[in-house]
């Protein structure tokens, strides 16, 4: 679509300012003084799966890319990046106000998968999981694709269950982290391309 000279660099300026907004939960990912285990009964029941480290790294290249897509093709990305953007700062006080923290596991495997794993456990630290924002932003893109009636949503769908699982057998997450998480993806996408109108021009 189309759009004017104006536009382009508002919605450039936009993409800058999502970018910075997702790379903010970094500076969050810190224990506080009080850190909280929303671990429950079917956690335990959950194997640690390292292949499943695979998925959960293809996150960020997924959720970057989708969001250039919307940016470069200029369909509804206002209402993406927003949808990002409310996400974040909805998960952003929760980790402030009710900072959490995953146990970790020691891994003593050694097979190509399982130290892939143990360089995300020595890189990301395991604080700032509930909402699972893997979770929330995997399904808001699923959302996204889906209210589009997208020839491509049913990938993108099954895209954001695997994502979802991924943070789970990696023991990256408990399940409520990707049960609060999926749904504020939903909830918020869904209310950002209801109330909002789509600007393209």
């Amino acid at each position: 679509m189309q759009r004017t000279r104006r536009r382009l660099v508002i919605d450039t300026i936009l993409l800058v300012l999502t970018s910075v907004i997702l790379y903010m939960y970094v500076a969050l990912n810190v224990p506080q003084s009080i850190n909280h285990i929303v671990k429950i009964g079917i956690d335990d029941l959950i194997p640690r799966l390292p292949v499943f480290v695979i998925p959960y790294l293809a996150f960020l290249p997924w959720l970057y890319g989708t969001l250039i897509f919307a940016w470069y093709k200029n369909r509804h990305f206002h209402q993406l990046a927003y949808s990002f953007i409310i996400i974040n700062l909805i998960a952003f006080f929760v980790y402030l106000t009710f900072q959490t923290v995953v146990p970790r596991e020691i891994i003593n495997s050694n097979d190509i998968f399982s130290n892939i794993l143990q360089f995300v456990y020595n890189n990301d630290l395991p604080y700032a999981g509930f909402p699972s924002l893997h979770s929330a932003l995997s399904v808001s893109i699923a959302t996204y694709f889906v209210i589009r009636k997208s020839k491509y949503s049913w990938a993108t769908v099954s895209m954001a269950i695997l994502i979802v699982i991924s943070t789970l057998f990696t023991k990256q997450h408990f399940v409520l982290d990707a049960i609060s998480g999926m749904s504020l993806g939903i909830l918020v996408t869904w209310a950002v391309f209801r109330y909002m109108p789509s600007k393209t021009t």
